[in-house]
């Protein structure tokens, strides 16, 4: 962000938000946010420092994420519905000084180092950690119809949801122009392994430690809901436990950071809903070869973008790990 894009930012905040004119303002890139930019902003509003997160598009995006207003109006009805996000402010459309559409929202405290979190020495604090991360995906999945956010979100059919998930993970590798046989057998067995379908819920889509506020002992807020759909619950539980998101803790199945049981008998004082852990075999393969086909498609913006990007580009080296991980899955050595 250059100067004068910083000026006209600070005049947008000053006149939308009410940000202290006169005052010193702060703006930096957050790390992380491989898909979407997210900028700090420390102001002054009624002469007391206040703190905000402008998140816009990056330069290239990957296929299945939404876009920055489908995204704002999700937030702006979540929040309104007590679930455990950051309040969103404002948005604005691509036509503007940074090109891009963008929205601001409230900074919340906390970290979301999954790296960190995940070796936390504190045997109790994890395990209340672990408890708010349940109960907190079990509110968001206390929504099995709302009709403001289905009309942000079209609900799809029960019956056909998981063929045609599939369906559309065949059309992205297909896309890649990869050749990646085990990512296709995996797509096969998924399509003769499809699970009965019994609700469809409104899911986050990358639910896992990283995207999970956490600030002392609780959960403070649920970030970057770009892929956000209603789906099988099961979905979202597969990809939290999924080994790929333990950060390396593989024996902590619970997002690398406690034991399933706790995390689900949390999730089960919410919903009355336990779902054993030998029913996301499917859901963990699906977990894996859907990251699989995203670090791929990050590899490809590395290209496609203006500056070069060593994240994104050594974001495909992961692919191995997660056939491998794919393999012992489906021969149930995992």
């Amino acid at each position: 962000m250059d100067d004068v894009q910083f000026q006209d930012l600070k005049n947008l905040l000053v006149q939308r938000l009410d940000f202290d004119r006169n005052t010193d303002m702060s703006i930096k890139k957050l790390s992380g946010g491989a898909i979407q930019e997210n900028w700090a902003i420390l102001g002054q509003k009624n002469h007391e420092n206040f703190e905000i997160v402008l998140r816009k598009n990056s330069e290239t995006s990957v296929e299945v994420s939404s876009d920055r207003e489908q995204e704002y109006r999700l937030l702006e009805r979540l929040h309104a519905l007590n679930i455990c996000v950051p309040q969103p402010l404002l948005f604005e459309k691509k036509d503007n000084f940074l090109n891009s559409d963008f929205f601001i929202m409230e900074k919340i405290s906390g970290s979301a180092e999954g790296h960190k979190l995940v070796r936390l020495k504190d045997e109790t604090l994890q395990q209340k950690i672990l408890k708010d991360i349940g109960q907190c995906l079990a509110d968001l999945h206390q929504i099995e119809t709302d009709a403001e956010i289905e009309k942000i979100l079209p609900k799809p059919q029960k019956e056909t949801y998981l063929s045609d998930l599939i369906a559309d993970l065949y059309a992205q590798l297909d896309k890649l122009q990869r050749h990646r046989p085990v990512l296709e057998f995996a797509l096969s067995w998924m399509l003769n392994e499809k699970p009965v379908i019994d609700d469809l819920v409104l899911i986050h889509g990358d639910y896992r430690i990283g995207n999970i506020m956490i600030n002392q002992d609780h959960v403070s807020g649920i970030l970057d809901w770009e892929f956000s759909h209603w789906g099988d619950r099961r979905e979202d539980i597969g990809w939290f436990t999924a080994k790929c998101w333990r950060f390396g803790q593989d024996n902590q199945i619970a997002g690398g950071i406690g034991a399933y049981k706790n995390f689900m008998q949390a999730y089960a004082e919410r919903t009355e809903i336990y779902i054993p852990e030998f029913e996301l075999k499917f859901w963990h393969i699906l977990s894996h070869v859907r990251w699989a086909i995203i670090a791929m498609q990050q590899s490809n913006r590395n290209q496609n973008n203006t500056q070069a990007s060593l994240e994104l580009a050594l974001t495909e080296f992961l692919v191995p790990q997660l056939e491998k991980n794919i393999l012992d899955i489906i021969g149930e050595k995992e």
